[in-house]
């Protein structure tokens, strides 16, 4: 049995019609990289389990779900004769084993696991970052400067998305987000196909169309505190940015992927921390120092009043 994809999008499209169209490309962006590890201009790799698991072996594993989630779509929708029935088990069982590891190091609830301990940080941390970040941009001139190198494109574009993260805790919807002043103008259509930053004279917020759980949330609205609009006006002065024109670019000017964003969050708090915060990390810690105090003290008094929390926000915990 051959496996020959002519194109991957039509193919699971067909199959899965109900399917995002971000989550469709995402899976072509794991099953192209995949591709590349082969070396190879069809798909027939895939046959051979352990050889794919062994091209993934040095993935985290949460990478490695995302790739066998792809895989398991693609064979399923090239599976109208039940031929790949036993591939798609074998993948199956895989990736479940990556679920439930995900599942194991969670189930301490709000603990940090033994795993993400060393790539956690302070908030305080974060700021100092941070802080540094827009001290070089300062001693480089970089919000005035006429022309900007693909590296000082970087350094304004990474502080501007962690300025952006570490208020408004969001996965990786700022990916292919676009910058518009004419919202109001978009036909109804064009308003839900994409997440936009809204600009306007005296405010900006947030249109999220693409996200994880839009399925159930639906469209959301976010009001982009001051201090951070402050941040986002300075980087689409210094950057050139348009109505129109998608916030974050890759060095060669294609919208950043949500992947693609992950890695460029990860390489600059190396850089500055010696850490790994991807965007999934910094909800984490946002949370963390938010209520970090309160949970802990919910907790305490949970067991004091002989009850779990999740009794005494049903029962005991009221709005006034």
């Amino acid at each position: 049995m051959k496996i020959n994809v002519d194109n991957v999008v039509e193919t699971i499209q067909k199959n899965r019609p109900n399917l995002k169209e971000n989550s469709i490309k995402q899976y072509q962006t794991h099953l192209n990289k995949l591709k590349k590890l082969f070396d190879t201009d069809n798909y027939d790799f895939l046959k051979n389990v352990d050889e794919v698991m062994d091209k993934l072996s040095d993935k985290h594993y949460t990478s490695q779900r995302n790739t066998l989630n792809a895989i398991i779509i693609l064979l399923m929708a090239l599976n109208s004769d039940n031929e790949f029935d036993e591939l798609i088990e074998q993948y199956q069982k895989i990736r479940d084993s990556k679920n439930q590891q995900y599942i194991d190091e969670n189930k301490d609830g709000n603990k940090i696991s033994e795993k993400q301990k060393p790539n956690f940080a302070e908030m305080s941390e974060i700021q100092e970052m941070l802080k540094n970040m827009e001290n070089e941009i300062k001693s480089k001139g970089l919000k005035k400067k006429e022309t900007l190198t693909g590296k000082e494109k970087e350094l304004l574009m990474v502080f501007t998305i962690y300025s952006f993260l570490i208020n408004i805790p969001l996965r990786n919807d700022l990916s292919g987000t676009i910058l518009t002043t004419r919202y109001s103008k978009l036909s109804e259509e064009e308003q839900k196909a994409n997440n936009y930053l809204v600009s306007q004279k005296n405010s900006m917020k947030m249109i999220l169309n693409n996200y994880k759980t839009n399925k159930t949330y639906g469209q959301k609205e976010i009001s982009i505190p001051k201090h951070v609009e402050k941040i986002l006006r300075m980087y689409i002065k210094a950057t050139g940015k348009k109505s129109g024109d998608v916030l974050f670019v890759s060095s060669k000017n294609t919208p950043l992927s949500r992947n693609a964003m992950s890695q460029l969050l990860i390489k600059t708090s190396k850089k500055y921390l010696n850490k790994s915060i991807s965007s999934t990390m910094i909800r984490k810690i946002v949370v963390s120092h938010e209520l970090g105090d309160a949970l802990k003290k919910q907790k305490e008094l949970a067991n004091v009043m002989g009850h779990s929390v999740g009794v005494q926000n049903a029962v005991y915990n009221k709005e006034q």
